[in-house]
């Protein structure tokens, strides 16, 4: 019995469906956390969240394209040391807002905003709350150094599970300072000693290290961590060049033991310079940030 062979035209359509497709994943997000990177789960409370899967991934921006778009509004001069008003409205690049029931609960919350004056020195961690279903959200802080703070604010759409970014500016009146680094992984704290373990003298781009992150009170007694965002404690890291920025989780929150004081975490830049890491913890009911500066070759 002669063999049937596919038409040719069959054929050619197959192969353009192949093409087309390899050039819309050529066309996503080149970064470990920017396809198909949250994974399902149930937390504490028996809601259901996408926690991201565990990546060293810093996100240089300079390269990386999303397709999110957000405005930042506040409703008057910005003052230093004054409480202001932030309203963030995001839509997509088509410009429909996206409404809170669209977004992934990621490690706790629908929303991840990071704010970061030009020194280096403010940094604030914020979780916006919705004002209604028109895209615009909510949040305050109050700036410490003047200049133009940089936002960051982090989403997972729950139709895509894919992790979208979007960036802005805040203008805070005065004379802003230039940042200074200094090779360090130890820093106090509000009466709390941050220590980052498992650094070697030298930094390469590129490669994964493991770093231990470890507090105690300054005289060397033990401290109380709480949990935050699902976990004991969590990290951010900002490079001098301004391209991006790294937001880290620990280990064990990814593999199920979120309440471990045993906190380890995975860092991979791809770019050499300067970066300043900062280790987000909860003691008492407050916020504290300890913060390292480690240079990469």
């Amino acid at each position: 019995m002669p063999t049937k062979q596919l038409p040719v035209f069959s054929i050619s359509l197959i192969s353009l469906v192949f093409v087309a497709a390899y050039f819309v994943l050529r066309s996503l997000p080149d970064a470990q956390c920017g396809f198909l990177h949250y994974e399902e789960v149930v937390n504490a409370d028996g809601e259901i969240e996408f926690c991201a899967t565990n990546h060293a991934g810093f996100l240089d921006l300079s390269r990386l394209e999303y397709p999110l778009q957000m405005r930042v509004l506040t409703t008057e001069v910005t003052q230093l040391a004054n409480p202001v008003d932030v309203t963030l409205v995001l839509e997509t690049s088509g410009g429909t807002p996206i409404a809170p029931h669209e977004l992934a609960l990621t490690h706790t919350k629908k929303m991840h905003v990071m704010v970061i004056d030009p020194a280096m020195e403010d940094y604030h961690h914020v979780h916006p709350e919705p004002e209604g279903l028109n895209g615009r959200y909510h949040f305050s802080f109050t700036p410490q150094r003047a200049g133009t703070y940089r936002v960051f604010t982090e989403i997972v759409p729950v139709q895509t599970r894919r992790q979208l970014i979007a960036t802005g500016e805040i203008e805070v009146n005065g004379l802003p300072s230039e940042p200074r680094f200094e090779r360090n992984t130890e820093s106090i704290i509000d009466g709390v000693r941050f220590r980052l373990g498992g650094v070697p003298e030298r930094l390469k781009t590129g490669r994964d290290y493991r770093f231990s992150l470890e507090m105690a009170a300054a005289d060397g007694g033990p401290i109380e961590l709480e949990m935050i965002m699902g976990a004991k404690g969590h990290m951010v890291a900002f490079d001098q060049a301004g391209r991006g920025f790294a937001h880290m989780h620990p280990e064990d929150s990814v593999l199920g033991a979120a309440n471990s004081d045993d906190l380890a975490f995975l860092f991979n830049v791809p770019n050499p310079g300067w970066y300043r890491l900062f280790a987000q913890i909860q003691v008492n009911g407050h916020d504290m940030y300890g913060h390292f500066d480690l240079l990469v070759d």
